[in-house]
């Protein structure tokens, strides 16, 4: 079910935000809205798990800081202002929603405060509570041959790197082939994309991308070790800013992968690898391969060294470091 972001929704929860007791009829007023819609609202911010606070005669208060995404405020720091964006309340899948637009050679952009179907890469699912991190898609045309996409993930995963680090996540950060960004070994982003088919010398991508933002609750359908910008940096982190710088950053590499290819990024990459130099096992196409990793190639392939000392590029795979060297 697709819910599109509602105004007053967020309205609400921008009084709420000062951490302070706010009563129905006087958000109300303020929002020329009936004490029974504004109940309403908080129901239904109390039904996406949002922990408020409610005591009888002193009205509402958010127990945690909660800022919603918005349009404008994203917009306000982009690059180009001018970009489609839109933002859901809940969404089944952020890439999905996008595949409806497979023929436009306009960029556009589909953020979700929450998914109930959020996918990530081999068919696993996304956590996606609401509110709380990125759930971000992407539908850009590139002048490319299918053929030539090879690296794209690779690409998008050094701009989402750097977008981490302009927000302050520094330490211990590192990529990891072909599509994730670890902090001290644990996951903090990760990338899926989806390739449409070429028309008109057009190659268009969904890239899909996660990014664990304002989560700090384990969560037991979360099977692998993760962590979050809150967990990292000690304090909330406003969503629609983070949007912002990743649109940015996102853009200007995905242009000069259209215009370059991936050589250009090679080095960038093998600065920040967690595999590089290291023993792992690749799953590739129900087959286990061991091997030594010594690098990527200009198509953004890793190069393994296998048992028998042959070196063989991998297109696609999961990666599991088997023992860690250094």
């Amino acid at each position: 079910m697709i819910k599109k972001a509602n105004a007053n929704l967020i309205k609400i929860v921008d009084i709420l935000n000062d951490g302070d007791y706010h009563d129905g009829e006087t958000i109300g007023k303020k929002l020329k809205m009936t004490r029974s819609a504004v109940w309403k609202a908080i129901k239904k911010l109390e039904g996406y798990q949002i922990a408020i606070d409610s005591v009888k005669g002193k009205g509402y208060a958010l127990l945690q800081p909660l800022i919603l995404l918005e349009a404008s405020k994203i917009k306000h720091h982009l690059v180009n202002e001018k970009l489609d964006i839109a933002i859901f309340e809940s969404i089944d899948s952020t890439n999905d929603y996008l595949k409806a637009f497979k023929n436009s050679q306009a960029i556009k952009i589909c953020l979700a405060e929450q998914q109930t179907r959020g996918k990530a890469r081999l068919g696993r699912e996304w956590y996606s509570p609401f509110g709380e991190n990125i759930y971000f898609s992407c539908l850009y045309p590139f002048q490319k041959d299918v053929s030539e996409l090879a690296g794209l993930s690779l690409v998008t995963s050094l701009a989402v790197l750097k977008t981490f680090k302009e927000i302050g996540v520094k330490e211990k950060l590192f990529v990891k082939w072909p599509n994730d960004i670890l902090c001290d070994n644990k996951k903090l982003s990760g990338s899926l994309i989806e390739i449409q088919a070429e028309t008109h010398g057009v190659s268009s991508a969904i890239i899909g991308i996660g990014m664990n933002v304002n989560m700090i609750q384990d969560d037991a359908q979360i099977s692998q070790a993760w962590t979050s910008v809150q967990k990292i940096l000690g304090c909330y982190v406003d969503r629609n800013e983070v949007c912002a710088k990743l649109i940015n950053h996102l853009i200007a590499y995905w242009q000069q992968f259209d215009a370059q290819g991936f050589a250009p990024f090679i080095e960038e990459w093998m600065a920040s690898d967690c595999l590089m130099q290291q023993a792992i096992t690749l799953n590739n196409l129900d087959k286990k391969i061991k091997g030594k990793v010594v690098g990527i190639n200009e198509q953004g392939h890793l190069l393994l060294k296998l048992t028998d000392g042959s070196v063989r590029a991998f297109s696609s795979g999961d990666t599991t470091i088997a023992k860690r060297v250094g």
